[in-house]
């Protein structure tokens, strides 16, 4: 996947950066948005803020402990299926709903886009690698730098079970460190809604998966011109789900 220099702020982060990932390309840069490796955690810095992934946080914890009752990306992304299952998240983001899902069980095949983010949760996912009640959680996500569209039509030899589409919408009232990533996300990361559209028309066409989920506000239009098969709502926002 091409893309521009990914800003560095020193030399410690450069090195860091090349042993890590060199299919990318990376310049020590005094740019607004530039990445800062310290103390084994990679952050992005924008302006005055900081953003970084950490799946040892409460919110995760929160999310992936089974004596709770299962969240809502997990009813629509299981529903009644019991095996173990191949994931398709298309829209990785923060990564939340693909640890979420790897923590059940499942394989994860992650794709990220931009290359900041991915870089961030590489590091995160190396991080958590490290701690023993989350090694085995990270090991069944793999994790892909790739524009989601590429990479169904290209990708010709996984059948998913269910493939996840969650394009970024208008943030809702989340805990402060959660809001701030969120806007982090929205500053840098562009919403192409005929981008999302086309996702899901691919998805559907691709024959690379029975079931197809997609996560809306609550209130917002479908993504595709076909009607869901079933929906799962919340307060601020639902899921549609497609059986294909």
């Amino acid at each position: 996947m091409k893309t521009d220099l990914i800003n560095v702020v020193n030399t410690e982060t450069l090195i860091y950066l090349q042993q890590t990932y060199s299919q990318l390309e990376y310049s020590i840069s005094a740019s607004k948005k530039k990445l800062l490796y310290k103390n084994n955690q990679l952050s992005l810095l924008t302006d005055s803020k900081k953003i970084y992934i950490d799946f040892s946080d409460n919110d995760i914890a929160s999310r992936i402990n089974p004596k709770l009752k299962k969240c809502s990306v997990v009813q629509a992304v299981e529903g009644r299926k019991k095996d173990k299952m191949l994931i398709l998240d298309s829209t990785a983001g923060l990564g939340r709903d693909s640890f979420t899902l790897a923590a059940r069980g499942h394989n994860v095949v992650s794709i990220e886009k931009d290359p900041y983010i991915f870089l961030l949760l590489k590091n995160a996912l190396e991080r958590a690698k490290q701690i023993e009640d989350l090694k085995n959680i990270a090991d069944k996500i793999t994790l892909i730098n790739q524009d989601a569209n590429d990479y169904i039509k290209n990708n010709s030899s996984l059948i998913f079970d269910c493939i996840y589409i969650d394009p970024m919408f208008p943030e809702r009232k989340k805990s402060a460190k959660v809001k701030q990533n969120m806007q982090i996300m929205h500053d840098i990361a562009f919403n192409d809604e005929k981008g999302n559209s086309l996702l899901v028309e691919n998805s559907i066409q691709s024959q690379k998966t029975k079931k197809l989920v997609i996560k809306r506000p609550v209130n917002a239009e479908f993504l595709s011109a076909k009607t869901p098969s079933s929906q799962i709502k919340g307060k601020s926002n639902r899921f549609d789900i497609y059986s294909i």
